[in-house]
């Protein structure tokens, strides 16, 4: 039964060997429903529900091993679980480690890359069933504490502004969502026209301006 506070739907993507399928068919008996792309690989779908990303990766995870037991290898090989909501976003704190940040498909790994502008890159690494590997991984040392120079709006070491938006919860007890927006200004006064030209936070966009004065 689906807890009331499991109402966000996420896609979980199996990427399965043609040879593989098939014997996971005549060997188990197990049937799911998959679409023949490219490469010789069947494309299966799975619907997850849950309160965050980080739940449906954790129930992903869970039902592939209680499901397939192992015939279709280390999970990390096959699966990605997309991220409808846009949690995944890069700060300065951003854990590959933290479950929330793995088994990420291709679109959500292009966008974080973006915004971590060359602090991040793939992990291509091999792991192993025990030890899976990130879906990304640091490259450079984590930068210098950002300077806030305005609410919401933050300065990096190397002169980039970043203004931080705020999501109003989804539902009774889930917290609010934030991420950082990077903006093209590199001064304190054009930062706070672009906020308010590209209405980022319409709320505060009076108070900053007045704060500037």
């Amino acid at each position: 039964m689906m807890k009331v506070n499991d109402f966000q739907k996420y896609e979980v993507t199996l990427s399965i060997s043609y040879e593989d399928y098939f014997s996971l068919i005549y060997d188990t008996k197990y049937l799911i429903e998959a679409r023949l792309g490219p490469d010789r690989t069947f494309i299966a779908k799975k619907s997850i529900y849950g309160n965050s990303r980080k739940k449906a990766v954790q129930k992903a995870v869970q039902w592939f091993w209680k499901d397939f037991k192992g015939a279709l290898g280390p999970v990390h090989k096959v699966m990605t679980v997309n991220d409808p909501f846009d949690e995944v976003s890069y700060d300065d704190g951003f854990a590959c480690n933290d479950l929330a940040n793995k088994y990420l498909e291709d679109e959500t790994i292009e966008r974080v890359l973006e915004q971590a502008d060359g602090d991040l890159a793939r992990d291509d690494s091999e792991g192993s069933e025990n030890h899976p590997p990130n879906s990304l991984k640091r490259i450079r040392r984590r930068r210098k504490e950002d300077v806030e120079i305005a609410p919401r709006l933050f300065q990096t070491s190397g002169g980039s502004i970043y203004y931080k938006t705020s999501e109003p919860p989804m539902g009774k007890g889930m917290r609010s969502k934030s991420k950082s927006v990077k903006l093209s200004s590199k001064s304190l006064e054009k930062a706070l026209r672009e906020v308010s030209r590209r209405g980022l936070d319409k709320c505060v966009t009076t108070r900053l301006s007045k704060q500037a004065a």
